[in-house]
């Protein structure tokens, strides 16, 4: 072990991607294989990759990778400081150094993380023409002390509220602010991905599942909003974590149970934990089955998919 670590944040539910951002592929690589590989390509050991939301799916894709996992078990009301505190917690007591990189950013070239690694001070990071980008460096001193913050906004609050004076790494790597935080921003990526290496854009089946009655009513954001109510016990809170208003949570529950007849949700109220909602036995079984539905449908679909378009090629001869 070093006195380089990295800590790699794949807990957020990709709410406003629609899919699940880690897994999605960038040339024939996923974006946090591309992001663990760059870490361990810095020489950072151990990388450390802390999930949340669909965590055995990210701990399966990486394993034998020789990553750390660790586990954000409050994904849905936490912060980037909670997972970054999370993670720092199964570094070596010998860091020094920290990089720290959200799952979703993945062509950011060595070079400039080289750049960063070089410059001194106890947070620093990269600048793309004046827009701040990832991956950042922290000292572990600075991390240590970050866990006695309270206050709002998160790292940029604690940042603030500490007054650490950020080292900015001027670089002209466009990777370094570029995510794919929403459909618009993936698109990017996959642009800016064909524009370095000259190659056409790794072909993907773009397959989405919906169970129609009268109309279509329940796809992949019902299936997460019902998830997310599982986990967190409160429509309220499972529509923040998808940053949809809850006005719009009731009316895509209320459609579901209009079509399909029956009740998904069990409302409760008072008691310690002030009330809230829960599945009922109907909706965890709806929840159960589309999700094993859908799986055996894109197994299925790869499987044809590969067979027509092997490895992702343009068929150029038809």
């Amino acid at each position: 072990m070093g006195e380089l670590a990295a800590v790699v944040l794949a807990a957020g539910v990709s709410s406003r991607m629609g899919e699940f951002k880690p897994l999605l592929d960038i040339d024939g690589k996923t974006m946090i294989r591309r992001v663990v590989d760059n870490m361990f390509a810095a020489g950072a050991e151990p990388v450390v990759v802390v999930t949340g939301y669909r965590a055995k799916d990210v701990e399966e894709h990486l394993r034998g990778r020789g990553v750390v996992f660790v586990r954000n078990e409050r994904y849905f009301d936490t912060q980037m400081l909670d997972s970054l505190l999370l993670g720092a917690k199964a570094l070596p007591a010998e860091t020094r150094r920290i990089l720290l990189s959200p799952a979703d950013i993945p062509l950011v070239e060595s070079a400039t993380v080289q750049a960063i690694l070089a410059a001194e001070g106890p947070f620093v990071r990269p600048v793309h023409h004046g827009r701040r980008g990832h991956p950042v460096v922290l000292s572990g001193e600075l991390v240590s002390s970050l866990a006695d913050y309270r206050g709002p906004d998160g790292l940029r609050g604690a940042m603030r509220s500490y007054g650490v004076k950020a080292t900015d790494v001027a670089v002209e790597d466009r990777g370094t602010i570029l995510d794919g935080d929403t459909r618009e921003g993936y698109a990017r990526l996959l642009r800016y991905c064909r524009e370095k290496t000259g190659r056409p854009v790794h072909l993907q089946l773009d397959m989405r599942i919906c169970l129609q009655g009268e109309t279509s009513f329940f796809g992949a954001g019902c299936m997460q909003l019902l998830e997310l109510i599982r986990t967190t016990g409160s429509i309220h809170s499972a529509c923040q974590c998808m940053h949809m208003s809850y006005s719009k949570g009731w009316k895509m529950i209320n459609e579901i149970e209009r079509q399909l007849g029956y009740p998904v949700l069990a409302r409760y109220q008072g008691g310690s934990c002030g009330g809230g909602s829960r599945l009922t036995a109907e909706g965890a079984s709806l929840l159960g089955t589309y999700r094993q539905m859908c799986d055996e449908i894109r197994e299925q679909g790869q499987r044809i998919f590969q067979r027509y378009f092997p490895g992702g090629e343009t068929l150029r001869d038809c």
